[in-house]
């Protein structure tokens, strides 16, 4: 009764502290997997920078074909007060199943755009494509990798994304977690921390500090994730 207490406690804390966060992110390297059959989750972060903060809210539900449909938006501040709202719409079809010794794979279509134009922000009608593919080992390691790309419908160009990451397990709730990932064009970034399951397979939470791979401390971000995860509806 006290640990359910307890966690009902650290539960709501969450939400209060992210009211509008973005999703198992904080990872940007995705996994192979998606939601379970009939099942939803919501995937929400916020992401402090020098630079800018994001919030995002990502619902998402599997209800057809193996296929993760999620929606969603998030609020980017500035420090001058300048704000933009994006949007995002993702499909994420499996097709192989991430299984103990077994490799997974899926493919993952996305657009972001704004609803309208704020001062000082492009317009982002912007298009991706990714390839994630996990692979858990025997020491009990997941390791991801991504391929993909990335339209940026303003600047008219594409640009190769790549990711590399790794949760590795610290006990049966808790796993380090570790990236590394980029964008043509763009300085690659790192970042590492935390993930932690609250209820195991219903309620996550991530923490992560990241950094440039050639910046400065002014390049630095902090992130803090909420997942929420249902059992079937049907």
């Amino acid at each position: 009764m006290k640990q359910t207490l307890r966690q009902g406690l650290l539960i709501g804390l969450l939400i209060l502290v992210c009211p509008l966060t973005w999703a198992a992110r904080p990872m940007v390297t995705d996994d192979a997997n998606v939601v379970d059959p009939r099942a939803c989750q919501v995937e929400t972060w916020v992401r402090s920078g020098h630079v800018s903060t994001e919030r995002w809210a990502v619902p998402g539900c599997n209800f057809f074909a193996d296929t993760e449909l999620s929606v969603g938006s998030n609020l980017l501040s500035e420090p001058n007060g300048q704000t933009q709202q994006l949007r995002l719409w993702q499909l994420k079809k499996r097709w192989r199943v991430v299984e103990p010794g077994q490799w997974g794979l899926s493919t993952t279509v996305g657009r972001v755009d704004s609803p309208s134009s704020a001062a000082g922000f492009s317009p982002a009608q912007d298009t991706y494509l990714n390839i994630p593919i996990t692979l858990p080992t025997q020491q009990g390691t997941i390791l991801h990798w991504n391929l993909g790309a990335y339209h940026h419908q303003a600047e008219r160009v594409t640009q190769t994304t790549w990711g590399m990451g790794a949760e590795v397990p610290l006990n049966p709730s808790l796993f380090a977690i570790m990236e590394a990932f980029g964008e043509t064009g763009s300085r690659s970034k790192v970042q590492m921390g935390l993930r932690y399951w609250i209820i195991p397979q219903a309620v996550q939470i991530d923490t992560t500090f990241g950094q440039d791979l050639r910046g400065t401390h002014q390049s630095s971000w902090f992130s803090l994730g909420l997942r929420l995860l249902t059992p079937a509806l049907y």
